[in-house]
């Protein structure tokens, strides 16, 4: 438990990556180097976070077996694997670019220091997703249920004492809590450059989660206090230090972070701005959400801010229904066709292709190594026209 599965796994991240991959020069470099090196390199992060969780799940179920009951052993177990369950799925965009902030110092694939980095990401992520969750009363995810709702099930249906969903919670958060401790074990092993980028993406995430929250209660509706949102609590966790963080480990300079963040920061603000336009109209089946979870949280977007200035009266009274849990379908509808009828959405759709823009022009122009331009123009694209 104490020591991190470090030489299983770098055997196991050497070996995925084919010679002509490795080896190959520039102008050999053939169109399908993204999508293959995207591929071995999501392999490699994989297999550490399964190797990194069976190793914490050995001591419980065997070191420990004289002090821990063979029953709370297996509680541990439970532990573990709601934690392993909610790390399968996901687009993994923060680790791609990580990967790719990597490969676009010399061109030189990610190496296991890199595949640390990335996994402590996804780590970081899980963490997140289920917080955000617990926080926002949000009943799905990736198409399942939230585990706090999974949890809450489990309790329901075993009998147990108490109450349901303060279980379902708690156990939640502390899921949570495990994901965040492993991901900053492995940063913790990370240089000191790569280090600080890691801690200061944490602060901003918070930051930004926070911010979120007391927009969602106090009924924000200023857009630049939207755009601030989006920016700490996606843009930058999503894009900007993930890109750093691979930069750093591969030897990047300051001048490479600086046009990392000319790119990362607006295409991470087109990011959250998808995010926004599918809770309010996306495919449920899709997204893995519910539509219209937004508008019952009240959370400060974009939309809502560009809704509320342009509406009329009649319109004002219906967006200050927004932030009422207790939102039905019919109200979310009538919500949703205002966003529409005051071009809410039309606004936010340009505001997402010139934030795109500027993130590909900032690409050209950055020092990036011809290598990875191929993918992080892609990325690009992922990021902010995805359909989940």
């Amino acid at each position: 438990m104490d020591d991190l599965p470090d030489a299983h796994t770098a055997d196991a991240h050497t070996d995925a990556y084919p010679d002509d991959l490795a080896d190959s020069s520039v102008a050999e470099l053939a169109e399908e180097f993204p999508d293959r090196l995207t591929e071995e390199f999501d392999r490699a992060v994989d297999t550490y976070l399964r190797d990194l969780l069976a190793a914490e799940a050995e001591p419980w179920t065997e070191g420990l077996a004289t002090r821990l009951t063979d029953r709370a052993g297996d509680r541990v177990s439970e532990l573990l694997a709601d934690l392993r369950g909610r790390l399968a799925g996901g687009k993994r965009l923060r680790p791609a670019f990580c990967g790719w902030g990597f490969v676009g110092v010399d061109g030189t694939p990610p190496d296991d220091t890199a595949v640390r980095a990335a996994a402590a990401l996804e780590l970081l992520h899980t963490f997140a997703l289920v917080h955000d969750d617990v926080m926002d009363g949000s009943s799905s995810r990736r198409g399942i249920p939230a585990l706090h709702t999974s949890l809450q099930a489990r309790h329901t249906g075993l009998g147990w004492r108490g109450d349901p969903r303060r279980f379902g919670e708690g156990l939640a958060v502390l899921v949570g809590d495990l994901a965040f401790t492993l991901a900053h074990r492995i940063a913790a092993g990370l240089p000191d450059s790569a280090a600080r980028t890691w801690h200061q993406m944490c602060t901003e995430l918070v930051i930004g989660q926070h911010l979120d929250m007391l927009g969602s209660a106090t009924g924000e509706r200023d857009a630049d206090y939207a755009t601030s949102v989006a920016t700490l609590k996606s843009g930058r966790y999503t894009v900007v230090r993930p890109l750093q963080l691979g930069a750093g480990l591969a030897g990047g300079s300051r001048s490479l972070a600086a046009a990392y963040a000319e790119y990362g920061n607006p295409l991470g603000v087109a990011f959250q701005l998808r995010d926004d336009l599918l809770g309010a109209f996306g495919d449920s089946a899709a997204t893995g959400k519910p539509v219209g979870e937004d508008l019952r949280e009240g959370r400060p977007t974009l939309l809502l801010a560009v809704a509320a200035e342009r509406a009329g009266p009649a319109e004002r009274r219906l967006l200050d229904r927004v932030g009422d849990p207790g939102l039905g379908d019919d109200e979310v509808a009538e919500l949703t066709a205002v966003l529409r009828r005051t071009d809410a959405d039309v606004e936010v759709e340009q505001q997402v292709k010139l934030a795109v823009d500027r993130a590909l022009l900032a690409l050209e122009r950055a020092p990036v190594h011809p290598r990875a331009v191929p993918a992080l123009r892609a990325l690009a694209e992922e990021a902010a026209w995805r359909q989940r």
